[in-house]
């Protein structure tokens, strides 16, 4: 029996869905409006975050040894940095790789008579370090400081101190704005849902007379407030992607923005981005009708409603 009724509102909600399309397309429009700046606010936040990865992989620790030191001595020194904490990744550059790198480099018709290849051997071997967390610089740059036979170490802590304040600063700034939408999304769609609700009192308050329980009234205005939710978030995915595409196009074409910096595939999170608005489109619609139904399953509304 029970499962029998739940069918019969779940057929209810579907097909009050189409007998008030003209509510339900304008709660459609609300709903996809708030999703589409939700969207549009994360995938700007995943690229910024994108950017900032790119310039902390530039942001590298150089860490020059000895010169008179043995290929066991150096090899040791690698294992001891590698052994630290906050360790991404290690790269060995020998004197030979770093003299060619740096004659090649200053190698000019002004400057060639000034330095040979003899010179340029006076270059040590090296490291590149990798880090894995910039908020932790300063603690592993002390680590590095306190191995033994190293000549000198080349870093900017001035870059990694600038790099961590701004992930943090641009991470609360988007998570601020999500938040904002999202409350503002919630708004306007409970008071859209009520407008729905006030259009369609007497239909809940006949239902209520002829002795029809909260849960039966209740039930068929959740499913339409799911179903609503559900198509609004399919939709907004949809134009979310179309937007996004377009914006890319129009920087590529008219800055060559995209040849310095590239943006994040939409692809990569389409599903993250889909999953969210389902779960925002189904749960606001669905407890902004249960919600907004509350007002009107009062006795004494449906005395007013009756009165009048």
């Amino acid at each position: 029996m029970f499962s029998g009724s739940l069918r019969y509102l779940t057929k209810e909600g579907f097909r009050n869905v189409w007998v008030n399309r003209l509510m339900s397309i304008a709660s459609i429009c609300v709903l996809m409006s708030c999703l589409i700046l939700i969207g549009i606010a994360f995938l700007c936040f995943v690229n910024v975050q994108s950017v900032l990865d790119e310039v902390d992989q530039q942001n590298v620790v150089m860490i020059f040894v000895d010169n008179d030191l043995s290929a066991q001595e150096v090899e040791a020194i690698g294992n001891n940095i590698v052994a630290l904490d906050n360790i991404e990744k290690v790269d060995y550059h020998s004197a030979e790789e770093n003299s060619k790198d740096f004659y090649d480099h200053i190698q000019s018709d002004l400057l060639v008579d000034y330095f040979d290849d003899k010179e340029a051997e006076t270059i040590p071997a090296s490291f590149e370090v990798h880090l894995s967390d910039m908020s932790q610089f300063d603690a592993t740059l002390e680590k590095i400081n306190a191995l033994e036979n190293i000549q000198y170490v080349r870093q900017s802590k001035e870059l990694a101190s600038f790099l961590v304040t701004l992930r943090s600063s641009v991470s609360y700034i988007s998570i601020g704005a999500i938040a904002m939408l999202l409350l503002v999304s919630l708004f306007i769609i409970s008071n859209t849902v009520r407008i729905t609700m006030y259009n369609r009192r007497l239909e809940i308050s006949i239902m209520k007379n002829v002795g029809a329980t909260n849960s039966f009234i209740r039930w068929p205005f959740m499913v339409e407030g799911m179903i609503i939710g559900a198509f609004s978030g399919l939709v907004s995915l949809g134009i979310v992607f179309g937007l996004y595409q377009l914006i890319l196009t129009s920087l590529s074409n008219a800055f060559g923005i995209l040849q310095m910096i590239r943006p994040v595939p939409f692809v990569n999170y389409w599903y993250w981005i889909l999953i969210g608005f389902e779960a925002i489109g189904i749960l606001t619609g669905c407890f902004g009708s249960a919600i907004s139904i509350k007002k009107y399953l009062k006795e004494k509304d449906y005395d007013e409603v009756q009165e009048n």
